[in-house]
């Protein structure tokens, strides 16, 4: 069931009434981002305030999740609310954990598509009720999903589409197999046998009603009349419907086969869920000219194919994002009257978090534009900034408060008892606080695409706009609080002089800042570079823990059994330090001394990240394939630092805003829009792990979901045009050169797609990620050896020897949607 926002409070006081006040009876599973973070933060704080008891355990990913389930769910008789941070919206949570009766399970998760199961499997939404007539708690418990309005708003005609399934199987049972024509008279009596079983009359609202008598059709016709309804269904559409309703698709029990995709289970193939109250309205008479059940046979499985349609397009769509956890657990503090600073500061970094990986808020809508997307998100920001206007009111003596600077970056408190949080006008830049300029300027991603900083002709264009403003390369390099106050006090305005000249027209934005006294002063969004570092790497570095396991598994002359060991042991090994970078991370958030202490680990990856983008686009090593590009670490001084996945999505996106900036700099017209996949080699365990970016998928949209430019008219244009055309691309594109051939298909499988997207599309839904789908359909289709163990569907593990079959038939989906 799923629960709106004005509803939270009401179930938070359950829990708070449910709770036991002697034994924790609360586990919160928390995943391994900066925003799942901050809302368990944000979350243990309530629950500290009400003394109630509860346990804390991170997850790594499904795998780890099905340990966590052995260990503190199945046999934990005092457990009464288990809490998802992150963690199962996209699986049928309930049957993955085997929830006892009893247990009420919240599942808080911003990554879309939300699993029905979770969200339409008993009561919910508006007329919700957490608490019984006679003031009792109820004894169900059951799956209670967080609404942060994408449910309620966006999801209307999947919930139809779902209720009306559950409904027919109640109805008549399970009818999938009834298509053999030499058994057709005895179905037909087991069809209104199961009718009558289950309370209703010969005629029914979708089929007006029966007769006796009955023909006999043969097999042949009943796949005349498939083909007939699957008329308009791609290749792709009929082969993955056919996995639904087989059920061929489910995921291996195997540990290392578990899946995100977990509709398979969906209402199309699963018997009728318990605690579902479901009613089908019978008309008063019926009419006066009767169906054979032959007819209504069909008209049941042609309107099942029809729902069945809407599920798996819904479901095909790809991943997206809703709000931020941290800002729905800072909703339900504003309901329980309990915000202040501190809540308010780790929602505005699990904000910060989210937009630093590229998750920004999408949604469903029938003529959604990607400016209303885009408003959706900034309408989270307008909200968390009105809170610290409100909570951080001007002092009327001059004193802290959330003063606004129009002209220079806030650097030090005011007073020593400053604590307060300040909007203040951010640049674009790396850690500009505690970096020199120059630095911070040349490991910002914004400036690495627009001004193409990885090439030396880029860097001689910095240098020209740091001269053109009248700042020279020595006071550049020094540390930016050291730098002369007018040359501080004068960057904004010079920026504003040269930004368009420059192509830099957003590169001061609205940010938030915090003082801790005399102690130092920090931004939402260094804090979140700084977390997002010690979950990724930890605070040795991971290059020297990586070396270490390799010189140790590096040996030759062990058994198959002895290397899967090996590699079992290292993979748990692996598990064990990102729980301890998340502990790391949990206690360094709200310490001061700990965050300056990392700041040098984080000025470090994204030292990493700008010299392992260079050398991948200065070798040309960015290869173009049939449906996207692929880019490949597996040498140089930092592959260590890229084989944690949200280390390798920041170098993902940090390529694929620098191939966007180029095309759009040159008009390239064939080869816009792929998204791009980066491979980063783990030699200690021998496989690779692969990321997928969805950012070719929005045309004419950059990361933020900013339009860029406007998509020009379809013309078909002279084959001798084309070649020419085609030529000058080559010779221009630094990032790879292109079989000609191979071109003109991409051009026109291209072109295909966004004719498809035009003319078939009711119900776009704008900057998704395919890869997700695009990793499961390759894992069943092909024999490589895969792992989908993520939270994150467009993370998936290759085995090493399999990374070029898995490519080859990952080259064949469609990914561009």
């Amino acid at each position: 069931m799923h629960i709106p926002r004005h509803h939270f409070g009401t179930a938070y006081n359950r829990l708070k009434r449910s709770s036991s006040s002697t034994v924790p009876s609360v586990l919160i599973l928390t995943s391994l981002d900066v925003d799942s973070l901050c809302a368990c933060r944000m979350f243990t704080r309530l629950l500290k305030a009400d003394y109630i008891p509860h346990k804390l355990h991170p997850v790594a990913g499904y795998q780890d999740l099905a340990k966590a389930n052995k260990e503190f769910i199945t046999n934990n008789a005092d457990l009464r609310f288990l809490v998802l941070l992150g963690v199962g919206g996209l699986i049928d949570i309930a049957e993955f954990l085997e929830l006892k009766k009893g247990v009420e399970c919240w599942v808080i998760e911003s990554r879309r598509p939300w699993n029905l199961q979770n969200i339409f499997a008993g009561a919910g939404g508006e007329g919700f009720t957490l608490v019984g007539r006679d003031g009792n708690v109820s004894e169900e418990g059951g799956v209670v999903c967080w609404d942060d309005g994408d449910i309620s708003d966006f999801l209307k005609p999947e919930q139809d589409a779902y209720k009306r399934l559950i409904e027919m199987q109640a109805e008549v049972g399970d009818i999938e197999d009834w298509n053999s024509g030499d058994e057709e008279d005895d179905e037909d009596e087991e069809f209104a046998e199961n009718r009558r079983r289950n309370g209703f009359g010969v005629n029914t609202e979708d089929t007006p009603s029966s007769t006796n008598s009955r023909k006999r059709r043969s097999s042949s016709d009943d796949e005349e009349e498939d083909d007939e309804e699957e008329e308009g269904y791609s290749d792709d559409d009929r082969r993955r419907r056919k996995r639904i309703h087989s059920g061929s698709s489910t995921p291996d029990s195997s540990p290392h086969a578990y899946s995100h995709l977990m509709h398979i289970h969906g209402p199309g193939t699963t018997t009728t869920t318990a605690g579902t109250n479901t009613t089908l309205t019978v008309p008063t008479t019926a009419p006066t000219s009767a169906p054979s059940l032959r007819s209504q046979r069909k008209h049941f499985l042609q309107l099942r194919r029809k729902h069945n349609k809407t599920l798996t397009d819904y479901y095909a769509t790809g991943s997206t994002y809703g709000e931020p956890i941290s800002s729905l657990v800072y909703s339900l503090a504003s309901e329980l009257g309990r915000e202040d600073n501190d809540l308010l500061w780790l929602a505005i970094i699990g904000w910060e978090g989210q937009q630093m990986y590229g998750r920004h808020m999408h949604s469903f809508s029938g003529d959604q534009t990607l400016n209303s997307l885009s408003a959706r998100s900034i309408g989270v920001w307008g909200v968390l900034r009105d809170e610290v206007r409100r909570l951080n009111p001007p002092s009327i003596t001059g004193g802290s408060g959330p003063v606004t600077s129009n002209t220079s970056l806030f650097t030090r408190a005011a007073t020593a008892e400053d604590y307060s949080l300040r909007l203040s006008p951010e640049f674009r830049f790396m850690m500009i606080r505690h970096w020199s300029l120059y630095d911070s300027m040349l490991h910002s991603p914004y400036l690495a695409s627009k001004l193409h900083l990885w090439s030396e002709h880029g860097r001689k264009r910095l240098h020209k706009l740091l001269a053109t403003m009248g700042m020279s390369l020595q006071q550049c390099n020094q540390k930016y609080v050291y730098m002369d106050m007018d040359l501080k006090k004068g960057l904004r305005d010079k920026l504003d002089v040269y930004k368009a000249r420059y192509g830099l027209e957003e590169i001061v934005r609205e940010g938030v800042v915090r003082c801790w006294g005399w102690n130092g002063c920090l931004s939402a969004g260094d804090v979140a570079v700084v977390v997002g570092c010690l979950l990724e790497v930890g605070k040795g570095g991971r290059a020297k823990k990586s070396e270490f396991s390799a010189s140790k598994s590096g040996k030759t002359g062990i058994t198959e059994a002895e290397a899967i060991d090996e590699a079992a042991r290292l993979e748990d090994a692996e598990v064990q330090e990102s729980i301890v970078n998340f502990q790391a991370a949990y206690d360094a958030i709200e310490d001061i001394e700990s965050l300056k202490t990392s700041l040098p680990l984080a000025m470090s990856l994204h030292r990493s990240i700008l010299s392992t983008g260079t050398a991948l686009i200065e070798k040309r090593q960015i290869k173009h394939l049939r449906a996207y590009r692929l880019a490949v670490v597996k040498e140089g001084p930092d592959v260590a630092t890229f084989t944690h996945p949200s280390a390798l999505t920041k170098l993902a996106l940090w390529l694929a805003e620098a191939i966007r900036e180029q095309e759009l700099e040159k008009g390239v017209g064939k080869k816009k829009g792929l998204p791009l996949v980066v491979a980063a080699l783990n030699e200690s365990r021998g496989c690779y792990v692969i990321v997928g970016t969805g950012v070719g998928n929005v045309e004419g949209w950059n990361l933020e979901g900013r339009k860029v430019y406007d998509k020009p008219a379809k013309t078909k244009k002279p084959e001798k045009e084309k070649k020419q055309k085609k030529k000058k691309d080559d010779d221009d594109d630094d990032l790879g050169d292109d079989d000609e051939e191979e071109e003109e298909e991409l051009s026109d499988s291209d072109d295909d797609s966004d004719d498809d997207d035009e003319e078939n599309s009711g119900r776009k839904v704008l900057g998704r990620n395919r890869f997700g789908i695009a990793f499961q359909e390759v894992a069943n289709e092909t024999s490589a050896r895969v792992r989908i163990d993520s939270f994150e569907a467009c993370v998936v593990e290759v085995r090493k020897e399999d990374l070029g079959g898995f490519l080859e038939g990952l080259s064949m989906k469609s990914i561009v949607g």
